[in-house]
């Protein structure tokens, strides 16, 4: 993933000039009756519209030599529903259904390990810290507390550690707090941990935030920036923008703790403004830090990442404006295979307009990326307490940036699931439902309405391997 070069990146300031596309118009940018208005420091109520869920389509083998005594399957998904597990298997025969007990598991923020032998739970605890981590073998049932008996750091803000990443071996995981500055690489099986320093000077930098792990486990990235001396309109600026928390798919835990204390009490005039955004790759094998992007702040302000399957590239959404005018957003591409010096040519606009926080995901073959583009017709300018829209899946093609809108809903805020071999899209709806679509677009079925918070449900795809 992460090679030994550091990268810088370009910036582009000109559209065209960067062969981006201009993001299209939504389909149907009609105006919702919950967008403004509402008490003080309380988001108002959206309103999600209701579906017109289509029946599951025909499930068809898509083997060369079918074995006629083999039952087709194209899909099996897995997530959590306060306690149980459940999984969706979808066959010849429609979707067969299968509940498992998790009563003896806590509930709360729950991540599966790549091949689904292990979760971690990440427990809330009020408003004062967030409560320990679990580890469950669903093959064995054992239950442990890892901050217990690994004796992980206590934590002294509102976050707590949560699973930023999964070795594919399912046997090392990376944990970070960003409150308190905590980054551990831990090993299951050996019961042991480590600090990891990640070089950054904090007394000139924020804390890190948006940490993705690499597909083969060698490395992560994260980002931080550097602020100037105290600002009094850095407050405006940097309100409601999309840091670590929050349905747009990045990082922070929003069904424990509130996400922090200053947004209750509004934009701090003290607040010091990001000077330059910074984006970093660390090597696990090496524990080397490099910086593989540095944004002024004139540019744009780093808001999501994610690492291409095959490690070769990033893409990242670079936020442009602020609340005041409104924000804009532009989808990038990197090249991870350059050095710093041509760092510059190896960036690439991919896609630019009124997108709303949201957060890139990578097809498994690499062609394209998926995410949630709002229904927005002009920059957003919705406050800390008034939440974006709700919007759609849209697809990019990573070769040219061409854009496909994939579902007609306006109803999604997270990102979606890809199955493992990129023909389906696996999604969560603003009010909880889960449903599924072709990775071409098309009609929409329903999977599960478990009625739960839709930031509590992790959905994940298990691989098809031979005779299912």
């Amino acid at each position: 993933m992460l090679r030994a070069s550091g990268l810088l990146v370009c910036i582009a300031l000109i559209v065209a000039a960067c062969g981006a596309r201009e993001a299209p118009t939504p389909a149907t940018p009609a105006a919702r009756a919950g967008d403004a208005g509402g008490p003080p420091n309380q988001a108002p109520p959206r309103p999600v519209p209701a579906i017109d869920w289509s029946a599951a389509p025909p499930c068809v083998d898509q083997d060369q030599a079918p074995d006629p005594d083999r039952k087709a399957v194209c899909a099996r998904l897995i997530y959590r529903v306060d306690d149980e597990l459940r999984e969706v298997l979808w066959t010849a025969d429609g979707l067969e259904r299968e509940r498992i007990s998790l009563a003896d598991v806590p509930e709360g923020i729950t991540s599966f390990s790549p091949d689904l032998s292990r979760i971690v739970v990440q427990t809330p605890h009020g408003h004062a810290a967030g409560g320990p981590l679990y580890l469950y073998d669903r093959e064995s049932k054992q239950l442990r507390n890892l901050n217990e008996q690994l004796g992980l750091p206590a934590y002294t803000g509102v976050s707590a550690l949560r699973v930023a990443g999964w070795h594919p071996d399912g046997g090392q995981l990376l944990l970070v707090n960003e409150d308190d500055e905590v980054t551990i690489w831990l090993d299951l099986e050996d019961d042991s941990y480590r600090a990891l320093n990640l070089g950054i000077d904090s007394s000139r930098m924020a804390p890190p935030r948006h940490f993705r792990m690499a597909l083969d486990g060698s490395g992560f990235t994260f980002d931080s920036h550097i602020r100037d001396a105290t600002d009094p309109d850095a407050g405006d600026r940097d309100a409601g923008a999309p840091d670590a928390g929050g349905p747009d798919g990045s990082d922070r835990d929003a069904t424990g703790p509130d996400a922090s204390d200053r947004d209750r009490a509004g934009p701090d005039p003290a607040r010091r403004r990001p000077l330059v955004s910074h984006l970093y790759g660390y090597d696990l094998r090496t524990g080397e830090t490099r910086l593989l992007l540095a944004v002024p702040s004139a540019e744009g302000r780093l808001a999501a990442t994610a690492i291409a399957p095959d490690g070769t590239q990033l893409a990242y959404l670079l936020m442009r404006g602020g609340r005041a005018e409104g924000r804009s957003e532009e989808v990038h591409l990197l090249d991870l295979s350059l050095d710093e010096s041509s760092a510059k040519a190896g960036s690439r606009l991919l896609w630019a307009g009124n997108l709303g926080p949201t957060q890139p995901v990578w097809a498994p073959d690499g062609r394209r990326i998926a995410l949630v583009r709002r229904t927005l017709a002009e920059p957003l300018r919705a406050g800390p307490r008034q939440p974006p829209p709700l919007g759609d899946l849209w697809t990019l093609s990573t070769s040219n940036g061409e854009a496909t809108q994939i579902t007609f809903t306006e109803a999604l805020e997270q990102p979606p699931v890809w199955s493992p071999d990129g023909r389906y899209l696996a999604f969560v709806t603003a009010d909880g439902q889960i449903g599924m679509v072709t990775a071409d677009g098309g009609p929409v079925w329903k999977i599960d309405d478990p009625s739960i918070s839709p930031r509590r449900i992790q959905l994940a795809f298990a691989r098809l391997g031979p005779g299912h």
